[in-house]
């Protein structure tokens, strides 16, 4: 089962991510609150994708982006800011934009989109 790293410092927003993630069947997820913590996690773990607030307690998380970008990992940019995309580090564009806030089908869309891409049905089961 795919590993999703939960970047996102607000806890009821956090909580509600991991709900819907459970609630499709994602039971192997981890969640962070700083960049800085998230940084340390991934020098020692690589997650299937990620799913990333921008602006963080402790910043705007660049050296995350930067790290899932140049480890080739999926992630959603998930924000609700509609202007953090065009403003923010180029890495971030990388990202599959999700504003908040979606609902869980937009969510598990999404999910399933940097997943497994265009192919998300046959790889899913579904």
């Amino acid at each position: 089962m795919p590993t999703i790293l939960i970047l996102e410092d607000e806890p009821f927003i956090a909580f509600d991510i991991e709900t819907v993630l459970e609630g499709c069947g994602q039971r192997s997820f981890v969640t962070l609150s700083t960049g800085s913590g998230a940084i340390s996690w991934l020098k020692e773990n690589s997650p299937s994708a990620a799913i990333v607030d921008p602006r963080l307690s402790d910043g705007v998380c660049t050296a995350v982006a930067r790290h899932l970008v140049g480890c080739d990992i999926p992630f959603i940019l998930y924000s609700g800011e509609t202007e953090s995309a065009s403003e923010l580090e180029p890495a971030f564009a990388e990202g599959h934009l999700l504003m908040k806030p979606a609902s869980p089908e937009q969510l598990v869309e999404a999910v399933e989109t940097v997943l497994y891409g265009s192919d998300r049905r046959r790889k899913s089961g579904t």
